[in-house]
């Protein structure tokens, strides 16, 4: 899909693309990889070490891709949830909208989010919409027919809220994790509006420098505060 913003991200051929063009000249933006997926930092990083893990597969969400390729995915992320620890000392959260309605995305290319945060994503879904705990990404909803929410907790448990593919009004799941993560400036969730560059650069920083063991403490992000 050479037209699709993550497929040009992923891509270790193309030189220049959207993701790039936020990064400084030279730095790398991918991260991590394996054969079925690799990581990026995210457009619109509200918090350091905000991650995209993409599949190699353009699909339009992970429950979509067989089950050797989303394994592939799974394990990326495990791999990265204790790397990102280690790095920022902090619990990692993972969440996916798996929306299989393609006109309702602005992004077209399944994806799974990750970063460092306390935000309490799976307490509030599961006021609100059914929910059940499953062993593994494989085991999401599969049809193209309905949806799906996935949130693997700070504490490693993952759950899926199964969700129509036509609901509304749409839960917007970075807006949830910027109201719900102190640190973070409730309006920061648009990438669009806020891209967060220089948090994005200093994501690609600290997970390819080698740090002391001693690190400075988070600091708090607001829209103002990196732009």
């Amino acid at each position: 899909m050479p037209d699709c913003d993550l497929c040009q991200a992923i891509d270790p051929s193309v030189g220049d693309c959207t993701l790039q063009r936020h990064l400084h000249p030279g730095q790398q933006r991918v991260l991590a990889s394996n054969e079925h997926a690799a990581a990026v930092p995210t457009i619109g990083a509200f918090a350091p070490g905000y991650l995209l893990v993409v599949p190699a597969t353009h699909v339009l969400s992970l429950g979509q891709l067989p089950n050797d390729e989303l394994e592939g995915v799974e394990g990326l992320a495990r791999e990265l949830a204790d790397q990102l620890h280690q790095v920022y000392r902090q619990p990692i959260l993972s969440f996916e909208y798996g929306l299989n309605l393609s006109a309702a995305r602005r992004i077209g290319h399944g994806h799974l989010h990750m970063l460092p945060s306390t935000a309490d994503l799976g307490e509030w879904l599961a006021q609100r919409v059914p929910g059940y705990e499953i062993a593994s990404y494989t085991q999401v909803p599969r049809s193209a027919d309905t949806s799906y929410i996935t949130v693997r907790d700070q504490t490693g448990t993952l759950i899926c809220y199964p969700v129509p593919n036509n609901a509304s009004p749409r839960i917007r799941l970075r807006e949830l994790v910027a109201r719900l993560d102190p640190r973070i400036e409730d309006t920061a969730w648009d990438w669009e509006a806020h891209p967060f560059t220089e948090l994005m650069r200093a994501t690609v920083d600290d997970l390819t420098t080698i740090k002391p063991p001693t690190r400075r403490p988070a600091a708090v992000f607001g829209v103002g505060a990196h732009r």
